[in-house]
């Protein structure tokens, strides 16, 4: 099985305004900018774990204005993130507790509306 090895991840988002957009996750959120061509913006989130910016004229979908995607990233610590997030100028969403699984979360929408969900899990995988 060695050689069906997963060494990495992308997942893609489609804007409207890629500017708008890598600015975002680039000056808001400090995610590290990794590749940068005028149709495209790739950044590292953690590890080999990467997120795609492609612009509309481009890419295998288009931006649609219903974004039925959560982008959730798992921190150590949520209310740093919600207070960074504050401090940046977002409108992070109020910490949540979870009743049912045991986590901790605040979210923002990013320029074009995806939901960028900050996890922290209370107990392994919430349980």
């Amino acid at each position: 099985m060695s050689n069906l090895d997963v060494v990495g991840l992308n997942t893609f988002f489609y804007y409207n305004d890629l500017p708008a957009a890598t600015t975002f996750y680039k000056d808001t959120l400090c995610f590290e900018l990794v590749m940068k061509l005028d149709w495209l913006s790739i950044f590292r989130i953690c590890g080999s774990g990467h997120l795609g910016l492609v612009d509309k004229s481009m890419g295998s979908h288009l931006p649609s204005k219903e974004k039925p995607v959560r982008f959730q990233l798992w921190v150590k610590d949520t209310k740093a993130w919600y207070d960074y997030l504050k401090e940046k100028g977002t409108n992070p969403t109020d910490i949540y507790v979870g009743k049912i699984l045991h986590i901790k979360t605040t979210s923002v929408l990013d320029p074009e509306g995806y939901t960028i969900e900050f996890c922290q899990w209370l107990t392994e995988w919430g349980l």
